[in-house]
């Protein structure tokens, strides 16, 4: 036999449920807004450390490349040195093609170490803008941090309300209709009511027969054939 229960009863509780839901997004949008700011400060963070970076490594070759040249040129000092002592024309040829060969070597080496320091300025000026972003992102995430506190509990004291609300309208069931009623919560719940548009249901928008909406008039408990979902009439129908 048909259990009895009225449409409003269904209407608001399709209406706590809708509530419920838009309640439980808004609290799940919180957090993901300050992951997203998170990633925005990561990603800054990772390119501020990636000129940083290239600026260590640009530092690292100048340097290499200056110690080379006081290498050589120790070496051309010293082989500058050896040519008083040479004992042969010969000799003395070796040792001056060898001095024209490095110098040559260092003047290489003195225009890569212009190249790598003006490297160095190039990143250098990037700097600050990688800094900028990075101070920007934390302050943005730490007003999304802020507002969303102050928000989650305003949310949470909305959502006791609303769930204390609900509990009160389910104890208008019936009993032998909970068990129903709490698995179509379970699988899709907001959803798991509709109202009845003209004679279809406005859930899955499949026609619905004259028997249960004369049913639903004499506030039966009906659902719909095709989706499994409870259905009501809208406010303005006229129970019969």
């Amino acid at each position: 036999m048909p259990l009895a229960v009225s449409a409003e009863t269904l209407r608001t509780l399709h209406r706590i449920h809708q509530q419920l839901a838009d309640l439980h997004d808004q609290l799940a949008a919180g957090p993901r807004q300050i992951a997203t700011r998170t990633k925005h400060l990561e990603a800054a963070g990772e390119k501020q450390t990636g000129v940083l970076n290239d600026i260590k490594k640009a530092k690292l070759l100048a340097d290499q490349k200056q110690l080379q040249l006081r290498s050589a040129e120790v070496k051309i000092r010293d082989l500058e040195a050896k040519l008083n002592a040479c004992k042969t024309n010969r000799e003395y040829q070796t040792l001056r093609d060898q001095i024209a060969a490095d110098r040559m070597a260092t003047k290489v080496l003195e225009d890569e170490i212009l190249e790598a320091l003006e490297l160095i300025d190039g990143i250098r000026k990037t700097l600050p803008e990688a800094e900028t972003a990075v101070t920007a992102a934390k302050k943005l995430l730490t007003e999304v941090q802020a507002r969303i506190g102050g928000e989650t509990s305003a949310l949470q004291a909305h959502l006791a309300r609303v769930q204390a609300e609900l509990e009160i309208i389910e104890h208008e069931l019936p009993v032998e209709s909970l068990e129903s009623y709490r698995r179509m919560i379970k699988s899709k719940g907001a959803d798991a009511m509709a109202v009845v548009e003209g004679q279809s249901c406005g859930g899955c928008f499949q026609q619905i027969t004259g028997n249960m909406v004369a049913e639903l008039k004499m506030n039966k408990v009906v659902s719909c054939r095709s989706c499994g979902r409870l259905l009501y009439l809208p406010e303005s129908s006229t129970a019969s």
